[in-house]
Formats: C-alpha cells, structure tokens, sequence
C-alpha cells in the first residue's frame, strides 16, 4: 500500500499552513521547518520510498517560505544555521545567495563562504574556509553537515583525517540520514586504508542500523565490489569475520553480495576467496535449479580449474546449461572452458614469487586471467555492474 510517512505528512502540513495563512510565528521559524527536513530525511534512511520522492517538493517549498520569511526572524543565530544546513541537505543554494545578499544571515563568514564553495564545485576554497572549524564547537546538526563536507574535501589528501572528520559526525547525529551518509563512506575509507576492525565494525552498524535504507541497495553493490579490492580479502582467514557482517542481511541479500564478491574475486584471480564466497551463495540456496545456485557453481568450478581439482572442475563446468545463466556468465562458462581445457597443456617456466592469496608459490599454480582469457568482454567492471542488477529487489 503506498502511504506518505508521518514526518513527510507532518513536514506537508506545516508548509501548507505557512502557505495557506499567517498561522504562529513558531510555524514559519526557518530552524523548526529545517528540523521538520531532517526528520523526513531520517525516515529515507529507515527506507521510505515516498518520503524520499516527497523530498524534492519539500526543499523547494522550504526555499520558497525562506525567501518568504519575515526578515527579522533571520537574527536568530539559529535560523541563520538553519540556512546552511538546508544548502548542505540539498537546498537551493541560491536561496542562500538571495538571502545572504539582503545581509540576513549573521553567522560565521568562513562557515558561510565555505558551505556555499563547496556546494558550488570550488574545494581549493572550500578548504581553505573550512579547515579550522571545529564541527564539534557548533550545535549537533550543522556541526555533522560541516564535518561531514570537511571529510569529502580530505578524502583525496589525508584518508586519516577524512575517518576522524566521519567519525565526528557519527557522535554528533546518530540515529539519522546523516550518519547514513557517513557510515557509508567511511566504510570504504577504512577498507582502502585496510583496517579491518573498523571495517567489521561499521559495516556491522550499517546493516544493524540501515539495512532498508533508500541509499542500501547501491551501498551494497559497491560494498561487494570494493570488499574483493581490499588487501584484507586476500586474506581468507578473514572470511568467516565478513560472514558475520553479512549475516545481519536477508537470505537474498546475502546471496546478492555473495555472488557479487564471488564474481570480483574471479575476475581478479582471487580463487580462494571465489570458492568462499560461492559456497556461501550454495549453503544459503536450497533450491537445486536457482539461477544463483548455478551461476555459484560456475565461480566456483572456475576457480578450481587450476588446483588441483582440476579435473572434477572441467566436469562440473561442463555440466552446466548456459541457457540458463545470465549473458555474461554463459560468456564467462565459455571462457572458463576454454581455458580448463588449455591448462591441460604444459606450463611455462615461471617465477617462484608467493602469491598473498593463498600464500602457494606461484610456480607451483597457474593463475587464472579472465581478463584475457574473455577478450572481447574483457570489461569485467561493466559486467559486474550488471550483476548488480541483483540487489535491486524492493527492501522489506
């Protein structure tokens, strides 16, 4: 049944009334209506759909009744903030330029100036501006939105200091779009940075807390793509910890990521952590003729085709109905067969380097290069976008 949220009706009903009559100061107070935002946006994060198409409409009714707004109501500290935080939630920021060209908002220049660089695409300046504003001198709410633009601008230069800005934010708004937003990134910011622990633990938070969120579905697609790129997911003592995490998600979207992560680390040559992660995608399918089950098959015999299973895993490939599988995985099958049926032959004389996925000299085992071996698909990033066509099935 498609209904509007109670905070999406509430924050409708005192536009309306603002727009409707003069009604009490308290309704048109600028700072009350940007509270009223932030709770429709709090309800996107526990993943309602209409409060989220709602929003669009709601920040320009809030322009329009800023504009509107009797203009000592602006000498209030707390609606000259409450201007900035609407920009950095996805105001107009012209609004803002309106206002803060009739000198109605007495606040901080460099809290101002730097708000409205980096919403205009200016970081050298936004940098500059913001860099000694302590997010956490400010009230809870502006302070998170400036914390969380100071980690953007330093996610590039300085990962370390990025994390602390992110983590500020967590301590400041819990509970809220906003610490949504910051979860996500620094997920992949303390990955890229290999700390695992953190890693575990806010991945943990994030699908405790936000699992149904508007934003999960994407989240959890790149979440699969980048846990294959990170150094810790070579190192497959690590997999039952990631189990864990993953163990707070539904059935299909864990075999979703399974599938996803299963796939990377394939087309990455990750072969043990391909055979984790398909068996996991085998143990949480009981149906024999699922198209996951088979397309986890598939991962999991190619990845075998160069161990010493070789042979059972050349049968299992063969086994399986192309017809059944998606286009870019019957094109993966014929790949994976035509290179089994090539291993056969004699290896080339190769270096004793040890590779860190298994920890086995390289000598002593080929290596699996589907991007060579697909060769006129060798766009692996493009087919695993596709799959991620998987996690698109509406949150429950």
């Amino acid at each position: 049944m498609i209904y509007l949220s109670i905070m999406a009706l509430a924050l409708l009903a005192v536009l309306g009334a603002a727009r409707a009559e003069e009604g009490e100061a308290a309704a048109r107070e600028p700072y009350q209506l940007v509270r009223s935002l932030q709770s429709l946006q709090d309800d996107i994060a526990r993943g309602n759909l209409d409060a989220h198409n709602a929003q669009r409409g709601l920040l320009k009714q809030l322009g329009e009744q800023f504009q509107q707004a009797d203009p000592n109501l602006w000498k209030d500290s707390r609606n000259a903030r409450a201007a900035v935080t609407f920009l950095l939630s996805g105001g107009d920021p012209q609004v803002v330029h309106a206002l803060r060209s009739r000198d109605l908002l007495s606040l901080d220049a460099a809290i101002l100036d730097g708000a409205m660089a980096y919403i205009e695409g200016r970081p050298d300046e936004a940098r500059e501006r913001l860099g000694g504003v302590r997010a956490r001198s400010l009230p809870a709410a502006l302070g998170a939105e400036i914390a969380l633009v100071q980690s953007a601008l330093l996610a590039k230069s300085d990962v370390k200091a990025s994390i602390d800005r992110l983590d500020e934010v967590r301590l400041l708004m819990p509970g809220t779009l906003v610490e949504e937003a910051a979860l996500r990134r620094e997920i992949f910011l303390v990955g890229q940075a290999d700390d695992f622990d953190k890693f575990e633990f806010l991945a943990t938070r994030y699908f405790r807390r936000y699992r149904h969120s508007i934003y999960a579905g994407n989240f959890r697609q790149r979440f699969a793509l980048s846990v294959a790129r990170f150094s810790f997911a070579q190192q497959t003592a690590r997999f039952p910890r990631l189990v864990g995490v993953l163990d707070h998600l539904d059935g299909a979207s864990q075999r979703a990521l399974y599938l996803l992560i299963a796939r990377t680390a394939l087309v990455r040559g990750k072969t043990e952590m391909t055979v984790l992660a398909a068996e996991r995608v085998l143990a949480l399918t009981e149906d024999e003729d699922s198209p996951a089950r088979g397309r986890a098959e598939l991962y999991r015999a190619a990845a075998r085709l160069v161990t010493s299973g070789h042979a059972q895993a050349l049968e299992d490939l063969q086994q399986i109905d192309a017809g059944r599988l998606p286009e870019q995985d019957a094109e993966l099958l014929a790949a994976a067969l035509k290179l089994g049926r090539t291993v056969r032959k004699a290896l080339p004389t190769v270096s004793a380097k040890v590779d860190v996925d298994d920890g086995v000299p390289t000598a002593m085992r080929p290596r699996i290069d589907f991007s060579a071996s697909l060769g006129a698909i060798n766009r692996a990033q493009q087919l695993l976008d596709e799959s991620g066509a998987q996690l698109k099935e509406r949150n429950r």
